[in-house]
């Protein structure tokens, strides 16, 4: 008979955990990733592991019998998150996708994605609260009769470098998730030549060419912006608020032309307001195609990848599902 250690008394004993707290809402759902349980609540995201996971030759008593780690701020109620994360949960199927395609990879670079885009909506909080309060400041000074002061935001270049750069963090891993279904694709291309590679592979007037067409000018704008501001080149104005003749205030403008970007003077908030907007309704859209091109072709009932009606999404921010020929109307897969 094989001789029990101590160790494995307190290994092999039953407990329990509370997974974060009442704050973060209920479990919803979990999914587990390779040696990973991630445990997705209504607020928030956890990752859970065993001491088992951690130290697997149970050499190391003193390791917790569980732990668990806050990996975002956001769950289940979040729009943002369910049109990236629970709309990639629910694409990168086995059983729907070739054996090849990695999709534990898949869901922790959409994880890392997620993450990014958590922080990009913070540095934009934090940004437009602020030119809101320095506004408020001027017009309460104002109303003081107070000795003229005009607002400004003196880190504006700053925050906005902080900004762009997350944008194309995530554009950069969006490609780097895209090479998992097509790893020919060159790893020293951007999207100009996935343009070009799409186009070979499924023709020009395929509706990924024309999508990827689409959305290529907001893409590169986001990568000048972001060149630009890395490397203090003057093709990408922003301004701070300004003291015109008229006496009128001019909130925080853009202004951009470069490499093929052309973005007239605008209002920088209400721009900024758009990028994690796009950046969503890229992605959540990108991963559909990407899988609709993929998906296995040889199944008993061939499933396709389709646009849930809204009065059938069980998960209103959840678009897209594999829809299976069975029944009235057919069958979407929404779990």
């Amino acid at each position: 008979m094989e001789r029990k250690l101590p160790i494995d008394s307190i290994r092999n004993g039953s407990g329990s955990a509370e997974i974060g707290s009442s704050e973060d809402g209920a479990i919803m759902e979990m999914l587990p990733i390779g040696n990973r349980l991630l445990v997705i609540k209504e607020r928030s995201v956890y990752e859970f592991r065993l001491a088992d996971d951690i130290d697997p030759q149970r050499e190391n008593p003193d390791v917790p019998l569980t732990s668990q780690r806050l990996l975002v701020n956001l769950g289940t109620e979040s729009e943002m998150f369910s049109r990236t994360f629970l709309t990639a949960k629910r694409l990168f199927k086995a059983g729907y996708l070739p054996s090849i395609i990695d999709i534990p990879k898949l869901l922790l670079l959409t994880l890392e994605i997620v993450q990014e885009m958590a922080v990009l909506d913070k540095e934009l909080e934090d940004y437009l609260n602020q030119e809101k309060k320095v506004s408020g400041d001027y017009e309460d000074r104002k109303r003081k009769k107070l000795d003229h002061a005009v607002p400004s935001i003196p880190d504006v270049k700053t925050r906005c470098k902080t900004i762009f750069q997350k944008s194309d963090h995530v554009l950069q891993l969006q490609l780097r998730l895209i090479r998992n279904f097509y790893p020919d694709f060159s790893m020293k291309s951007y999207y100009d030549k996935l343009i070009e590679f799409i186009e070979n592979r499924h023709g020009d007037q395929d509706g990924f060419t024309l999508f990827l067409k689409q959305i290529h000018p907001f893409i590169l704008l986001v990568r000048n912006v972001r060149n630009c501001l890395d490397h203090l080149r003057i093709e990408t104005k922003i301004t701070d608020f300004e003291l015109e003749k008229s006496t009128n205030i001019l909130a925080p403008t853009i202004e951009v032309e470069y490499n093929g970007s052309k973005l007239e003077r605008t209002s920088l908030s209400a721009f900024l307001i758009q990028l994690p907007i796009n950046l969503i309704e890229i992605f959540e859209n990108m991963i559909a195609y990407l899988c609709s091109k993929n998906v296995i072709r040889d199944r008993i009932l061939n499933g396709q990848v389709l646009l849930i009606p809204e009065e059938k999404r069980i998960n209103k921010n959840i678009k897209f599902a594999y829809w299976l020929p069975i029944g009235e109307g057919g069958f979407y897969q929404q779990i």
